[in-house]
């Protein structure tokens, strides 16, 4: 059906009339066709075509000619909006209802993914036009943070049919693995669930369902631990390789923030758990994105090493910001014996990195600190000069932490401690300067770290209190008297008995030292508390991986039946 009659009036148009026109603009929305050289009509993504659309602008040039049919005319505002569909909604909208007939509850069927939302998915079920969600609690049996980086639109996928509303016209999937599980198990035996769903959803089963199957449930979480295995961040590489301009802020602090870091995903608020999360994940996109330039540097400066001023020059010009760059720089000028051009440097460096780029200014001051101690005249007075300075520009924290980790390397004790002193009166607040006092004095071997415990605590705001007593426990453990770390674990769990973070760290830094009878008492004790499911199925599995790391088959055959029990008293 081709239309004959020209336009140019909107009242022209009519509802269900066939018109042609020339693509004028296309977006990810859907795109805008000229019916003449005063009408416009507009066409959206889910109207473009009978089936999937994956690239409007690929499929849908501008100036491509093509014909559809109005959908509606609003004269007043000029509005018209047209269909490319070939199909009539009427007989579709039949033929939808048909096709809903067919499809029952428990069906597995093939889907192609149609859109991707932060909520789920929307898949077009093969061979009908019927459209159902997939939520994302719902794609997979562990929580789903970013669709986005897993799913795309145009994938074909397998769902079960969870859920059919005539009425509304609605249909519900699901793609968990224990679906498609219980599906192809059916044909052995009559019923069968998995582990997770025992232990976290007692409320929403059957009393005799579920201890039907809790020798089920153990083995699935027998099966599930062999394969959980935690993810560790990659360390950023060093800035400069060339001692003394060597740049470490950090020390063995990132260490200890694993220690109370790793264990964050089993507090009780969700909303807490979602935002520690997304900042995480964004912390990690950070350090992942600045050590790919850091590594794209570096093999520059390998397969092409500038081995002149004038290079070196070229290599600023074209990375200004980039303090590897510069520190590079100051190291060629150093190993020629030039330090006064290695100042300049520093100070151009300072002068030309973007104001914005704090972290990398950091660096610069830091590799000042090094050539000064390495080369000022006296090296003491030198380094405080730039020090000073350095506090007018970057995070005073930050800038004493640099420089007290310099105090250190080079083995400035009577330095380190005097600057230390000063950072506890002046960041009495910060955990961190409390936790370098605690470490210094576990390293030095000196007594009084009890006292500085008991001031720390007087002086940092409550919510601190935590965190500090645990990383102070975990460096007893590693540099000091284990029995004092033990008693800090002790008193907080004490208090928060509920926390499996910490019954977690606990347990790592014992399972660290290796007693094995203190280990498995440390785990009767807690898997003995009266807990939420979703905890003790934690410290389950925890207490299941640490045995069969010891390899002892009738202490992995306990455990089961300690979870057994547990999933049975649970429900009596």
């Amino acid at each position: 059906d081709t239309p004959g009659k020209h336009l140019e009036k909107i009242e022209d148009l009519s509802p269900n009339m066939i018109v042609q026109g020339y693509v004028k603009n296309v977006t990810s929305k859907g795109c805008f066709i000229m019916l003449s050289r005063k009408l416009d009509a507009k066409v959206l993504l889910s109207n473009l075509s009978d089936g999937y659309v994956e690239s409007p602008e690929k499929e849908f040039p501008i100036g491509k000619l093509v014909a559809g049919r109005v959908l509606s005319v609003e004269p007043l505002s000029k509005r018209v909006e047209v269909t490319l569909k070939t199909s009539d909604s009427r007989t579709a909208s039949q033929s939808e209802i048909n096709n809903l007939s067919n499809l029952h509850v428990g069906d597995i069927v093939i889907g192609q993914i149609k859109r991707v939302e932060s909520y789920g998915l929307f898949i077009t079920i093969e061979n009908t036009n019927l459209v159902g969600l997939c939520h994302v609690s719902e794609l997979s049996e562990d929580h789903v943070d970013n669709i986005e980086t897993i799913y795309r639109a145009g994938e074909k996928v397998k769902v079960k049919i969870l859920k059919v509303d005539k009425e509304k016209r609605r249909i519900s999937l699901g793609m968990k693995s224990s679906y498609f599980k219980n599906d192809a198990d059916n044909l052995q035996m009559s019923s069968e669930e998995e582990s997770d769903e025992a232990i976290e959803e007692v409320g929403s089963y059957n009393r005799s369902s579920l201890l039907e199957n809790s020798s089920v449930a153990v083995q699935d979480m027998d099966m599930e631990s062999e394969d959980g295995g935690s993810l560790v961040l990659a360390q950023i590489e060093s800035r400069a390789s060339v001692p003394p301009l060597e740049v470490n802020l950090d020390d063995e602090q990132p260490d200890m923030d694993n220690g109370i870091s790793q264990n964050q995903g089993h507090t009780d608020e969700a909303k807490t758990i979602d935002e520690k999360n997304n900042r995480h994940a964004k912390k990690k996109e950070k350090e992942e994105r600045e050590q790919e330039i850091r590594a794209a540097e570096e093999r520059l400066l390998e397969k092409d090493a500038p081995r002149t001023p004038d290079e070196f020059e070229r290599l600023v010009r074209s990375s200004p910001n980039s303090s590897f760059v510069w520190i590079k720089y100051m190291a060629f000028m150093l190993s020629m014996a030039d330090v006064e051009k290695a100042r300049s440097i520093a100070e151009r460096a300072l002068q030309t990195i973007n104001i914005r780029e704090e972290n990398e200014k950091l660096n610069i001051w830091v590799a000042y600190f090094n050539l000064e101690n390495e080369y000022g005249n006296p090296p003491e007075e030198a380094v405080v000069k730039v020090f000073q300075r350095a506090l007018q520009y970057c995070d005073p924290k930050k800038v004493h932490l640099a420089l007290l980790g310099l105090y250190e390397r080079t083995e400035q004790n009577k330095l380190a401690d005097e600057l230390l002193y000063k950072m506890i009166k002046k960041f009495k607040h910060s955990c961190k300067v409390w936790l370098r006092r605690v470490q210094r004095l576990l390293k030095q071997q000196q007594e009084g770290v009890q006292a500085v415990v008991q001031r720390a605590l007087l002086s940092l705001p409550r919510h601190k209190h935590i965190k500090f007593i645990s990383q102070t426990a975990i460096l007893e453990f590693k540099n000091g008297v284990a029995d004092r770390g033990r008693s800090m674990f002790e008193g907080i769990l004490s208090e928060y008995p509920k926390r499996t973070d910490l019954w977690s760290i606990y347990l790592d830094q014992e399972i660290r030292l290796g007693d094995v009878d203190l280990i498995r008492g440390l785990f009767e004790r807690a898997i003995s508390l009266s807990l939420p499911p979703k905890k003790m199925k934690f410290l389950f599995k925890k207490y299941l991986e640490y045995e069969k790391s010891v390899g002892e088959e009738e202490r992995i055959e306990y455990v089961k039946q300690k979870a057994m029990e547990y999933v049975e008293s649970t429900l009596a």
